[in-house]
Parts: C-alpha cells; structure tokens; sequence
C-alpha cells in the first residue's frame, strides 16, 4: 500500500491531503499502513528489519523530506 501510494503523481497526494480520499474507507489508509511498517521494523529480527528498512527509505525518500511542523511528510 505504502509503495502504491508513494509512486503516485503529486498532484493526487495533495488532493489526498486536501480533500482525503474515500478510497482508504475500504481500502486502508497508506499513512496508517506506514505507521504500522515502523511497529513491524522493531518487532524483526535485525537482519530481516535492515533489509526491509532499506527498501522503505527508498519509498520514504520518494515522499520528499520530512515536515516537522506539520509532523508529516511532504
């Protein structure tokens, strides 16, 4: 969901971040979906959560830096 969701175009991020999407109702919401990747990287044995950490930075990093204010990414 998390790799769906950052290979997105921008311009329907931000409508997700305008307006929500009513997709996620019945879907799942990718930004929960995220959250609960970093719940599962603790609960991993160290080699199987290093190897699984490199592929969400890459997705991570698809998203842009973080926004502190906001505590989100942008």
């Amino acid at each position: 969901m998390w790799k769906d969701y950052v290979h997105r175009p921008a311009r329907e991020l931000w409508h997700d971040d305008e307006f929500g999407n009513v997709h996620w109702y019945c879907c799942g919401n990718p930004l929960e979906g995220r959250a609960l990747l970093d719940g599962v990287l603790q609960a991993m044995s160290q080699p199987g959560a290093r190897e699984l950490r490199k592929i969400v930075e890459q997705l991570d990093a698809c998203m842009g830096p973080p926004d502190p204010a906001a505590g989100r990414r942008r």
